[in-house]
Order: structure tokens, then sequence, then C-alpha cells
């Protein structure tokens, strides 16, 4: 009878071993599923989700940035014309009506076109650089243009003063030359007054035009 029971007890303890792997091995398999699964998942989202703003807010730099630059090379939009693209100069062009006429230049000297649009700042200065009088005022004649320059091409405004016949005399003393702010901008240029005297007080100069008035 002890040599019947002895193999059952052996088989037993070995089925119960068996088991026993059996359990451990499926413990390990679980961990490492649930390993890889912890692992690909972040990976698989993040990525896209990462990549994704990358690529709009490139694409929306660079659609903001295409206005820009349509907008800074379109010429002749306002007055863009610098103090050192241009030229001034100034001419007396006659009497009428007891007063006296000049005709105010700005020309383009640069290589590309601008545009000028407005009124200048006109004042007159002696020998030395120092202000005579007041600067000229703005007149109401006509409005203002924007007036587009190729290269070499100028704008013009009216200068008037009256005669100093009809004055008695009151007349400022005589500039050595005048200076001219383009409009919009902080820099002067400086030219021959052209026998401009000024008289009465009275100094007036209107809008950039297109042609001599």
């Amino acid at each position: 009878m002890k040599k019947v029971h002895r193999p059952v007890l052996v088989s037993g303890l070995v089925a119960l071993g068996v088991l026993g792997l059996g359990a451990c091995g499926g413990d390990d398999g679980d961990a490492q599923a649930s390993t890889s699964v912890a692992s690909d998942g972040p990976a698989a989202t993040t990525a896209p989700g990462s990549n994704e703003p990358t690529d709009s807010a490139t694409a929306g730099d660079t659609g903001a940035a295409t206005p820009k630059q349509g907008t800074t090379d379109s010429p002749g939009m306002g007055s863009d014309c610098t103090t050192d693209r241009l030229r001034a100069g100034l001419k007396a062009t006659g009497q009428e009506m007891n007063s006296k006429y000049f005709d105010l230049t700005l020309t383009n000297i640069s290589d590309g076109s601008c545009a000028l649009k407005g009124y200048p700042g006109l004042s007159l200065t002696d020998q030395d650089g120092d202000p005579i009088g007041k600067p000229a005022t703005r007149t109401q004649d006509g409005s203002a243009e924007n007036v587009v320059l190729k290269p070499g091409q100028a704008a013009h405004a009216v200068v008037r003063t009256p005669d100093k016949g009809v004055t008695d005399g009151k007349c400022w003393p005589e500039p050595a030359r005048i200076k001219v702010f383009p409009p919009n901008n902080t820099a002067s240029l400086s030219a021959d007054p052209a026998e401009l005297q000024v008289c009465g007080d009275s100094f007036t100069v209107g809008p950039f035009t297109t042609n001599a008035v």
C-alpha cells in the first residue's frame, strides 16, 4: 500500500508546481503587456499633438508677413518721400493783385518712386542759420493731393507774400536761405531764397500739387 500512495503524492506535488509556475508566468505576461501599452500610448498621442501646433503657428506667421511686405513695396501710398531723397528749390513766378508769388519745389533725386501729400514746413533763416520772422502759414487754396514722384520729377507748392510797395516798406530782413520740411519729415532741406522777402507779416504756403500754379 505504501508503494501505491507515494507516486500519488509526488504527482500531486508536481501538479502543484506546474500550476504555480503557470501562475507566475501569467503575472509576468500581464506586466509586460501593460508596460508596452503605457510606453506606446504616450508616444502615439503626444507626437502628433506636438507637431500640429508647430506647423499651424508657422503657417500663421507666414501669412501675417505677406501683407506687410506688400504695403512696404507699394510706392506712392501716402507721403513716403523722405528728406534724403529730395532736393528743395524756390523761384519767383510773378506778381498779381499786390502779391508776389513763388514756386516751391521738392524734386525726387532717388532711383525709385515715392509720394508727397500735404503741406511743407517753410521758414526763413539768416547767415547764421537763425530764424527770421515766423514760419509760413497754410493756405486753404485747393486740397492736398497724393503726388507720386518718379525719379527726377518735382512737386510744387505756391508761396505768397504782399508786395513791398503796398505795405509801406514793413518787411522782414532779407533771408540768406529758406528751410523746408517735407510732409511727415522732421529733417529739413535748405535752398536759395530767390529774392523772397516777406512783407506785411503775411507769409503763406499751399499744399503740394503735381503742376506749378
